[in-house]
């Protein structure tokens, strides 16, 4: 019933990019991001494709795994190019496609290899967000497994009593999920709840200042990540700029 539930998950292994930094990792992604969206050139796009090949060959996790956890994004994706070819060219409807492709497999990739305490300091350390954002962010990490989970959970619930929900097309199967939305949402706020209760009575508060036993620090592999990245960054504008 769970082993779908992968959305935003960590998933323990080994691999080279699992011991990188969490500001390194938060860096790179970020930076991979914007010149994704950045590059419109096949070529550009190609070194892009490169770069996530190597992430994920280094990440430890097998590529069927992070394609399925992206499952959910891709079908939505899929169905939106396919209605803008009524109006858009072909060709900028496949580099559209490739980019938010590549973004949402990078993405994922980054949430299956870096546990969410991770992402926290990572945020705290690296960014000018306070403590409050930060532990939002990590939340919500942590949010979107459970989600799925109970998602399937009432699935299962629902079709022990007779609903059918693996029948008709897409459109239809995406239709009798909307019925399970409000208890969903229902549950979503319980969970809230009492999390934030638990917090309350561990003493949790937003403005003190939070410690690590490990504290962050750069190793030279994090340097070595750093200057493929520079690397990629310098070879995208080139491409931009001559191509």
């Amino acid at each position: 019933m769970e082993k779908n539930v992968a959305l935003g998950q960590y998933s323990p292994g080994e691999g080279v990019l699992r011991r990188l930094d969490p500001r390194t990792k938060l860096y790179s992604l970020l930076a991979y991001v914007v010149l994704v969206l950045l590059s419109g050139h096949p070529v550009a796009l190609g070194l892009a494709t490169a770069v996530f090949i190597v992430a994920w060959g280094t990440s430890g996790c097998s590529l069927l795994k992070i394609v399925r956890s992206a499952r959910g994004v891709l079908f939505m994706l899929i169905v939106a190019e396919l209605f803008s070819l009524i109006w858009v060219p072909v060709e900028t409807v496949l580099i559209t496609f490739w980019k938010v492709l590549l973004i949402s497999l990078m993405s994922v990739t980054f949430t299956k290899t870096t546990e969410p305490q991770d992402v926290l300091d990572g945020l705290r350390a690296g960014f000018p967000v306070g403590e409050s954002g930060a532990m939002s962010i990590a939340i919500a990490f942590d949010f979107l497994p459970q989600l799925g989970r109970e998602m399937e959970r009432m699935k299962v619930a629902a079709a022990s009593r007779g609903a059918v929900y693996e029948e008709g097309n897409p459109f239809r199967r995406a239709a009798n999920l909307i019925p399970l939305l409000i208890p969903l949402f229902r549950s979503t706020l319980r969970h809230a709840g009492r999390l934030a209760d638990a917090m309350d009575l561990r003493g949790y508060n937003a403005g003190t200042k939070r410690t690590r036993m490990e504290p962050l620090e750069y190793h030279r592999i994090d340097r070595i990540a750093g200057i493929l990245m520079l690397t990629f960054a310098v070879a995208v504008v080139l491409v931009m700029i001559f191509l």
